[in-house]
């Protein structure tokens, strides 16, 4: 006796593409949403009123301004990591008066947050 045809095996393998499918697209979004380095820079004049500018000369420079007064700061060290559907963010100024800023950063989804 031959068992009966169902479809039941080709409904799960619908379905299983169908996930495949969304998880792609969620993936491709994610990925052509991961924030740049310029993001990064414009994240900074909002929330920490760091200004970046850039001179052939000396390459990108960054100013702060507090209470309407600016100061320069040095690029001591620091990384952008761009691991495809987020990039972490680390840099490392001093003033000159040597005092340190450490600013460490997550961003998604053309959002950037504080770690």
């Amino acid at each position: 006796m031959m068992g009966e045809y169902t479809q039941h095996g080709s409904k799960r393998g619908a379905g299983l593409k169908t996930y495949i499918v969304v998880f792609a697209v969620l993936l491709l979004i994610l990925v052509m949403t991961n924030p740049s380095e310029e993001d990064f820079v414009a994240w900074l004049a909002s929330e920490h009123n760091i200004h970046s500018s850039y001179n052939v000369k000396e390459g990108r420079t960054f100013m702060q301004k507090i209470d309407g007064e600016g100061r320069n700061l040095h690029v001591k060290g620091g990384h952008i990591r761009h691991m495809g559907i987020f990039s972490t963010y680390d840099y490392h100024f001093t003033d000159n008066e040597k005092s340190e800023i450490q600013i460490e950063a997550i961003g998604i989804t053309n959002m950037i947050f504080h770690r």
